[in-house]
Formats: C-alpha cells, sequence, structure tokens
C-alpha cells in the first residue's frame, strides 16, 4: 500500500539507508572501577573480538494457509576480558509439518546445561513428528505432555540434571490458531497492528542500558506486542505458595554486608543450593522436589491473518537488555529491508543479516553497557522471527483483536526484608550471562550431595 498510509510526521522517520546500524568485529569498552557505595573512581579499557553466529536458519512456509518467512540465530556469549571460555547453551529449531509450524528455543544453565538443552531439541521434534495428530486436536495438552515428558525422559537419559537445566518456550501454529508454552524465563511475543494508527513517538532506552550501546529504532509504525508466553519467577505468589509447600526457601543472595541482591532464587532449608532463579525448568531434578515443576504454563489465540504480524521468540539474553516494545518496534523497522538467508559477515548490518540476526546483535551490541556497568559476561542470545508475510508492511487494519487476547500474569510478592536499602547491581555477578556456579563449585556440591544421601538416606537425586 505503499506511504499512503503514513502521515506526515511517520514519513520524515523512513529508514535511512546511511545511518542504519553496524555491527563490527573488533571492539573497545571501558569498564568502570567502582568502590564500595558503587560510585565510578575509574575506567579499564578493554578490546575484543565479537564471535560470530553458531547457527543460523530461514524456513519460507505456510502456517494455517498463511505464508511464513521463520528466521533464527544463536549469537555465544563471550567474556571481554578473555578470562572464560564460555560454552553456548542456547539452543532452537522450527519446522513445518502439513500446514503446521513448530518452533522450540532452549537455554540451559548449569555445568551440563548444553547437552540438557541439545537433548530437549531432539526430544520435541521426535515427539512432535510422531505425535502430530495430538497438536491438532488438542494442541494445549500437547504442548504440555510434550514438555513434561521431556523432563521425564531427560531424568532417565543418564546426563546429571541435579544441578542442571533449561528454560523452553514452544509455539505452534495450526489451523486451529496459535499455542504457546513456556517454562521458565525465555519468552515469546506475538506483534499486532493496534485497533488505532499509532503515533511514532522514540522509545526509551532501559535504565540499565547506556544510550551510547543502543540504537533507537523508530520504525514507520508503532505495532503492539503481546504476550503470549509469561516468565515464572519464584516470587510469584502462586508460585512462591507451591514452592514453600514444598519445603523450598526463596530468598536473595545476600553480600558481605548482609544486603539482599539480584534476583530471587530457590533454595533447599538446609543448604546452599541449588539457588535457581526461575519457578518452572526441564531438569533441576533437586529444585523440583522443592516446588519447581515442569509443568508449562500454556495459552492459545486466534490467528488474525489482518492483523498480526509477527512472533519472537528469545533467550533472556535479549529480554535482559531489550523490553517488548522495543523488540517489536526493531523488528518492525528492518524486517522489510534484511536478507532472507543467513551470512556470518562483518560488520553486520540489514544488508547482510536476516532480522533475527540482526535483533541478536542489536542486543549484544546493548550487552556492551551492562558489562561496562556491571563487569559481567555477555550472555548467549537466541532469537527466532515468525512473519506473516501475506501482511504488507504497511497494511492498516480498521480493527484490531489485541484487547481480546490478555494473558494471565503473576502477581509479585514482596518481602518485609526488601524493605532494606539494597544494591541492584552485583558487580562481577557470576550468576549473569548464564553462568551460576563455578564448574568447580558444582563438583564439589555434587560429592556433599552424595555424601548427605549416604549418610542422612535422603531420597533427592
Amino acid at each position: 500500500m505503499g506511504n499512503c498510509c503514513l502521515n506526515p510526521a511517520a514519513q520524515s522517520l523512513l529508514p535511512n539507508p546511511t545511518n542504519e546500524p553496524e555491527y563490527h568485529k573488533h571492539q573497545v569498552i571501558h569498564i568502570y572501577e567502582k568502590d564500595r557505595f558503587d560510585r565510578i573512581i575509574g575506567s579499564q579499557g578493554v578490546k575484543f573480538e565479537l564471535l560470530a553466529p553458531i547457527h543460523q536458519e530461514t524456513l519460507i512456509a505456510s502456517a494455517a494457509k498463511i505464508p511464513v518467512r521463520v528466521t533464527g540465530c544463536v549469537i555465544p556469549g563471550l567474556d571481554p576480558r578473555g578470562e572464560i571460555n564460555k560454552e553456548c547453551q542456547d539452543i532452537y529449531t522450527f519446522f513445518q509439518k502439513e500446514d503446521t509450524i513448530l518452533a522450540v528455543l532452549f537455554d540451559g544453565h548449569g555445568k551440563e546445561g548444553q547437552k540438557i538443552a541439545k537433548f530437549c531439541k531432539d526430544y520435541m521434534v521426535t515427539f512432535f513428528t510422531e505425535n502430530f495428530s495430538k497438536f491438532n486436536e488438542n494442541p494445549i495438552d500437547a504442548i504440555v505432555e510434550l514438555v513434561q515428558e521431556c523432563d521425564e525422559s531427560l531424568s532417565s537419559s543418564g546426563i546429571a540434571s541435579n544441578l542442571s537445566g533449561a528454560t523452553a518456550v514452544v509455539v505452534v501454529i495450526s489451523p486451529s490458531g496459535i499455542h504457546a508454552g513456556s517454562v521458565g524465563d525465555s519468552r515469546a511475543i506475538l506483534a499486532t497492528l493496534p485497533r488505532e494508527s499509532a503515533v511514532i513517538k522514540p522509545q526509551n532506552v532501559p535504565h540499565k542500558i547506556s544510550s551510547k550501546w543502543s540504537h533507537k529504532a523508530l520504525p514507520m509504525r508503532i505495532l503492539s506486542p503481546v504476550t503470549i508466553t509469561v516468565d515464572q519467577k519464584p516470587n510469584h505468589a502462586e508460585e512462591l505458595k507451591r514452592i514453600t509447600a514444598s519445603g523450598g526457601v526463596v530468598e536473595k543472595i545476600t553480600d558481605d554486608q548482609g544486603n539482599p541482591v539480584g534476583p530471587y532464587r530457590v533454595w533447599l532449608k538446609k543448604g546452599n543450593y541449588p539457588g535457581l532463579a526461575m519457578s518452572r525448568s526441564i531438569g533441576d531434578t533437586i529444585a523440583h522436589e522443592i516446588g519447581v515443576t515442569s509443568t508449562p504454563i500454556c495459552n492459545s489465540f486466534e490467528l488474525y491473518p489482518e492483523c498480526d504480524q509477527f512472533i519472537v521468540l528469545a533467550s533472556d539474553g535479549l529480554w535482559d537488555v531489550m523490553d517488548n516494545q522495543e523488540v517489536s518496534n526493531f523488528v518492525e523497522k528492518y524486517r522489510s529491508i534484511t536478507k532472507h538467508f543467513p551470512s556470518d559477515e562483518y560488520p553486520a548490518k540489514h544488508t547482510n543479516s536476516t532480522i533475527a540476526r540482526l535483533l541478536c546483535e542489536e542486543a549484544r551490541y546493548r550487552w556492551f553497557g551492562v558489562v561496562e556497568d556491571e563487569d559481567v559476561m555477555i550472555d548467549d542470545i537466541s532469537v527466532i522471527v515468525i512473519e506473516f508475510t501475506s501482511v504488507e508492511p504497511m497494511a492498516i487494519a480498521e480493527k484490531s483483536p489485541r484487547n481480546e487476547r490478555n494473558i494471565k500474569k503473576f502477581q509479585s510478592i514482596s518481602f518485609e526484608s526488601e524493605m532494606i536499602k539494597q544494591k541492584t547491581i552485583v558487580r562481577n555477578d557470576p550468576h549473569r550471562g548464564s553462568i551460576t556456579k563455578g564448574e568447580e563449585h558444582n563438583e564439589i556440591l555434587e560429592a556433599a550431595i552424595e555424601v548427605m544421601h549416604e549418610e542422612e538416606g535422603n531420597d533427592i537425586k
């Protein structure tokens, strides 16, 4: 429909090909040195080289008789100081069967996180193929069964999962609509046309991210992001109730002065583990003994081809540095001018990247600001973008079902202990960037658990 649908203000903000972001392979950042009051007292320049994507795919297909284009990308995490070789634990896959598309994405954690994430991917592909009729008859029940049986099979796979696990986000697009389920804090959103055409306005950069390390995406229109999965944290009211009823404790880690820092985590009443920062996951058998579950939270939505534009699935490597609206804006701005097929070329830009890769590169670019401020590693970043290509990028719908597609959101609990003034950032925090505990710590902890089993007959595995 061209530019006829744009108001004059919007027309002045059309993408400028000479001013699009480029992501260069060689980078320099300045990591701040801070005193115990979190005041900057100096900085250290760090030079490093970006790692190329380790997995990219493109699928041109159809779902529910609607043409779709699916692109995916995984960018491995990185220690800019070069002191730690970080193993990438993110993985994804997507494919079409008949008129249905399955997209799954996993973010592993713990010593065996990479093995668990790969096991989950292989298991779910096989399960979906062998039980395809279930996803047509009752897709929500099928997704629940898919995730729970994957977790059960993992426990007998020989992979040590007592202190390791994975998040999972599953999206099925079929003639009956969009069906999504998740465990953990990987997330999926649906970008759709708003009820009324939106006025373009600059989007705020998240307060923890330096504006130096971000590109503000001003698309030709502002879409409405609809959350189709919900993050699951242990301080959510219903999750907390289940965990405490099972004998678990939900607390934050404390610093040397006894101040709580970081996210809420799940612990045994007598023990300094597992310290899991989510209330649902695959694996994590110790945490499952104290209320963490592998039952996914699922939702179904009618698909509106005249309104729905694209779906984004991603690990927390993306969501930690970009909110839903920023992701929607970025994809909307660049998806019509990016390439359809993968490339590892640098500098990465819209002329040589898929929209999935470009979004991953932007997220990693924003992580530079986190590293400068917190002195941490860059997290693994994985993204799948599902575009409904039958809808022209400039089409405007008179009606939108956005307000009809709300999902249940958790109510967070505020503990009395949180009234204490506390730090919001942990310098050099090993829990950032998908590193939960060092490998040496895990080995010591596993040995201690074996002794506990022998001496007390504890049945935690």
